[in-house]
């Protein structure tokens, strides 16, 4: 943003839009000062008065002034803008430094690249998460709707700045009560890069985020520089504190904190993407199984890292004439069912891509899992429909 003409952008921004973005931060109209001021409270009944005369020749600095308040460390007033006339989003920034990007410059061969990767790692994560399995041809509206409604923000100065706005809820669909469906995509994608980060994708036994497929990990791998010396990646979040106002009231709530989540992607991640893809797409050769067996550990801790968001489950499944453990991880609502499943003893048939490369087998590409018995569970639970939209 070119901060000496700050008042000419926010001389374009509609009190419409700001009036939205309050009311999406918690703030409700009290009334009117006058003919062209409306006065907004929050719950602390802490008062911001909203300027309504575009024309006016103060309209611009009065703006600024109310937009300066919700400037944080990790909200600049590009971003409070961009939360002003954009649905409400996650601000997602992929920071790249280096000795070229010191002024804010890039390569565009490798920018043209990374923009289409980026792009990509948010798409069929949300895929994963809508159609809560790994094994998809074709992407869900659902995701592609998330995809789509990403904005492409601007760089900044003393590095180079990939930022997105990612919507909280792009196509308002109420699939778990505690957050929508594009803020548990934003999470989904934070898991995907802090396992590819770490020293557990390397491990062919660890379960692999519900999320991660190949098309997930070959967009990771795309985001590596072409520049590796002096070279440091990183992504941080600034979670929005929505209001699910689209959501049925007893399951609304507001966030009044505000949440960030920072992830080293460290020197290898690129290349342990490339060795993750590389051994997703050898699976794709493997038999797909369908296993039935018991949950002998739900491994009920909540995960404790902010980039985690789902729950690692082990089976007793019968193979041939022996027991073998299976691994995988499941997203939230899924991982709800399961409680539920080992708590009335249920069988579980999993369909799904085994790798049996070591004594605990994990699963490679999740296609469905469900109670042996299918009257114990809801209709059409993570069977093979597509989910409704």
């Amino acid at each position: 943003m070119n901060l000496s003409d700050i008042e000419g952008i926010l001389r374009r921004v509609t009190p419409e839009a700001a009036a939205s973005f309050l009311i999406r931060r918690g703030y409700s109209r009290r009334g009117r000062k006058g003919e062209n001021i409306d006065v907004y409270v929050d719950s602390s009944d802490d008062v911001l008065l909203l300027p309504l005369d575009q024309d006016a020749s103060t309209y611009a600095n009065r703006l600024r002034d109310l937009a300066e308040l919700f400037r944080t460390e990790n909200m600049s007033l590009d971003d409070v803008v961009g939360s002003i006339v954009l649905p409400d989003s996650d601000i997602f920034r992929y920071r790249i430094e280096s000795p070229e990007t010191a002024w804010g410059h890039m390569r565009l061969s490798y920018t043209h690249e990374a923009i289409h990767a980026l792009y990509d790692l948010l798409k069929f994560t949300a895929a994963g998460v809508s159609t809560r399995r790994t094994d998809y041809r074709a992407v869900s509206e659902l995701a592609k709707g998330y995809a789509d409604q990403c904005h492409f923000g601007q760089t900044e100065y003393g590095s180079f700045v990939l930022k997105v706005f990612c919507p909280t809820n792009p196509i308002v669909v109420n699939r778990d009560p505690d957050e929508p469906f594009g803020r548990i995509s934003t999470r989904a994608v934070l898991e995907n890069l802090d396992f590819l980060a770490s020293d557990k994708s390397e491990d062919p036994t660890e379960p692999l985020p519900p999320t991660l497929n190949r098309q997930v990990a070959s967009a990771v791998e795309r985001l590596r520089p072409r520049i590796t010396l002096g070279v440091s990646t990183e992504v941080r979040v600034r979670f929005s504190p929505f209001i699910q106002s689209q959501l049925p009231e007893d399951i609304q709530r507001t966030e009044s904190t505000e949440e960030v989540a920072t992830l080293n992607l460290g020197p290898f991640i690129y290349s342990r993407a490339q060795s993750v893809r590389d051994r997703l797409k050898k699976a794709e050769e493997f038999e797909r199984e369908i296993l039935r067996g018991y949950i002998t550990n739900l491994h009920k801790d909540r995960p404790q890292e902010a980039t985690e968001q789902s729950h690692e489950i082990t089976l007793d499944i019968k193979y041939g004439f022996r027991w073998r453990q299976l691994r995988l991880r499941l997203l939230p609502a899924q991982y709800r069912q399961a409680l539920l499943w080992q708590d009335h003893n249920l069988q579980v048939d999993v369909d799904a891509v085994v790798d049996k490369r070591s004594n605990v087998w994990s699963v490679s590409r999740l296609i469905a899992i469900h109670p042996a018995d299918r009257t114990k569970e809801s209709p059409g639970l993570f069977d093979d429909r597509p989910p409704s939209l």
